[in-house]
């Protein structure tokens, strides 16, 4: 069983690495790449969603810190790689300044709390003119360092980048359920009072996710600035951060899979949806409604459903062989 899934994981990173060379149009590259920035935010939300249980409204504010700070530095002369890991730590640290008052709210009271602290970001970023020119935003901000032939001209180069990335979050996701701290998140939200009352110190674990996830959300942002090359305070509003508990509802909270899912599907959705802008609310309100009615787990709730479906008929197919042969009749031999 483990060499087959080994096998299925190289298979599926070999088509992942791949995919640039058989699909070599800028266009569809572009759109990769801004879905797996929206990837990184959704596995950052739900290292808070998914493994305390705690709705954040207000992600899109780590997203823009992340982007700023790595940008202005890379501006002002610091080695974008520098900056990006700036960008990220700067995320994390404001992430570690309100984790501790924040996190000890509950239920909508967090996510007002939240709510609260994205509008504050976000007034900042739009009024802020000498640090972040304002409504006018940032331009002209520079691409990553070559490292060899892969000099970041090719959005191919940002395609991989992001998929590093992706990866490695993914991985420490995964793993981290099976440590003392995934172990600890897990039984808090389960239930945070019988987790206080074995012993766990639930503070400082809400607060580490936090930061954690603060500090991933600041990752993307920094992608996303040295991409487009161009920042806006409008990309970090209230509706990014809708779109980003949007997708952590749709891919399932709780799932790194179903993150990965739902960044993807709506970025793919956006795109398609862009003639009728207009009614892409509507249709998200739709969305929502459909998935908290019918798949309350998301896709990959679907995905793992469809799979325990299948695999039960095909036990039942090969239980009715079995009996069947078991019943044949035994002819005797001369």
């Amino acid at each position: 069983m483990m060499k087959t899934k080994l096998i299925s994981y190289l298979c599926g990173l070999i088509v992942l690495f791949f995919v640039p060379v058989l699909f070599p149009n800028d266009y569809f590259i572009h759109i990769l790449v801004v879905g797996g920035i929206n990837i990184l935010l959704v596995l950052s939300l739900n290292i808070i969603a998914g493994f305390t249980g705690q709705i954040s409204l207000g992600h899109a504010a780590f997203y823009g810190i992340g982007a700023y700070a790595s940008a202005i530095l890379s501006m002002k002369g610091t080695p974008v790689y520098l900056s990006i890991l700036c960008g990220a730590l700067i995320a994390g640290l404001i992430g570690f300044l309100i984790g501790y008052p924040f996190l000890r709210l509950r239920g909508h009271f967090f996510g007002i709390g939240t709510l609260g602290f994205g509008v504050i970001v976000y007034l900042v970023l739009n009024n802020w003119t000498e640090l972040t020119n304002g409504p006018m935003g940032l331009s002209g901000i520079p691409a990553p360092e070559a490292i060899g032939a892969i000099d970041f001209t090719s959005k191919a180069h940002y395609y991989y980048l992001g998929l590093i990335l992706i990866l490695l979050i993914v991985y420490i996701s995964n793993r981290m359920k099976s440590t003392k701290m995934g172990r600890a998140l897990l039984a808090i939200r389960t239930d945070e009072i019988t987790a206080s009352a074995m012993g766990i110190n639930v503070a400082y674990y809400k607060v580490l996710a936090f930061i954690w996830s603060a500090a991933i959300a600041g990752l993307a942002g920094a992608l996303y600035g040295c991409f487009i090359q161009f920042l806006s305070p409008e990309t970090f509003n209230l509706s990014m951060s809708i779109n980003i508990l949007l997708m952590l509802l749709i891919g399932g909270i709780g799932s790194v899979l179903g993150s990965v899912l739902g960044g993807l599907f709506i970025t793919l959705l956006t795109e398609y949806l862009r003639p009728f802008a207009e009614y892409q609310m509507l249709i998200y309100s739709i969305l929502i409604i459909i998935i908290v009615t019918f798949a309350p787990k998301g896709l990959n709730g679907l995905i793992v459903k469809t799979k325990g479906i299948f695999t039960s008929k095909l036990k039942g197919v090969a239980v009715e062989v079995e009996g069947g042969n078991a019943n044949e009749p035994v002819h005797p031999t001369n």
